[in-house]
């Protein structure tokens, strides 16, 4: 409500309680998703190896800055604890704007820090840098900051934080990344740590099976399925499984409640361990084996 920019990671290991404090889970999806009480937007990004990690983490604090929202990074203990090596890092793509309110002008009285506009989105002066009045409040407040009761003005800041800023927000969410077969008959999606071992799967059974991946980065916002064609190629094949590190299938059930889509086969993973090649192969043959 205060709409401060923060960046959150969230490194996932097997729970409840301390668990296995060492191993590896994709168990958190649906609580970062929901963390918090009230209705704010929030943006929710996990990353498949390091160097989405390098590019994601950049554009979280992007997000976080020109929209004035929470943005998570929701990793897990396979990829945090995990070494890889690279020739280099293209820094060309990183994001590096201002979108703070630095100006000195001469009638700072003007200032609202939670100005009612056509974007929702207020201008964010830096305390100190001018005469402006930065206030900021955990309260439902009126757009100079102060604690109001109002039931218009919060009818009006309730859809000032979520329904103006939501779709500039969604539009900028890149679509999953597909990878393998360009007509496939059989597609595996997962999302965060789960792309190594697809992409491997991939390439061990390609000479075999017409098989490709859909690898899922940018979780929240959901990736508009309007502006892309995940769903025709998961509609185009004969088996589409979904890949998770939790017992739940918490993504399957949040690309579900996003998309309608309900996925016909699954391959799960909870004992702590991430999923390894040859088992992992022999899993999606034994779900190939019963279409």
């Amino acid at each position: 409500i205060s709409e401060i920019p923060i960046v959150i990671v969230e490194a996932q290991r097997p729970g409840p309680a301390t668990g296995l404090p060492t191993r590896t889970e994709q168990a958190d999806l649906l609580f970062v998703l929901h963390a918090g009480h009230g209705e704010f937007p929030r943006v929710l990004f996990a990353p498949g190896s390091p160097e989405q990690a390098v590019y994601l983490t950049n554009k979280a604090f992007d997000l976080a800055e020109k929209y004035q929202i929470p943005a998570i990074i929701l990793s897990d203990q396979l990829l945090a604890d995990s070494e890889w090596t690279y020739e280099k890092i293209d820094r060309s793509p990183l994001l590096f704007n201002d979108y703070r309110d630095r100006s000195n002008d001469d009638n700072p009285e003007a200032y609202k820090r939670y100005q009612l506009n056509e974007s929702g989105i207020s201008p964010l002066a830096v305390p100190g840098l001018s005469k402006k009045l930065v206030v900021v409040d955990s309260h439902e407040h009126d757009e100079e900051g102060h604690i109001i009761e109002d039931a218009q003005i919060r009818t009006r800041m309730v859809e000032k934080r979520c329904s103006l800023k939501w779709p500039a927000l969604r539009a900028e969410i890149a679509q999953p990344l597909f990878y393998g077969h360009e007509k496939p008959g059989i597609v595996l999606v997962g999302y965060g740590s789960t792309y190594g071992i697809m992409r491997d799967a991939v390439d061990a059974l390609r000479g075999e099976k017409d098989i490709a991946m859909l690898h899922f980065s940018e979780l929240y916002p959901f990736p508009d399925p309007d502006q892309g064609d995940y769903l025709a190629i998961l509609n185009g094949a004969d088996l589409a499984i979904c890949v998770e590190n939790n017992m739940t299938g918490q993504f399957a059930r949040l690309f579900r409640s996003e998309t309608g889509y309900v996925f016909p086969a699954s391959i799960r993973k909870y004992d702590g361990r991430p999923f390894l090649l040859e088992p992992f192969v022999d899993e999606i043959n034994e779900r190939i084996g019963k279409i």
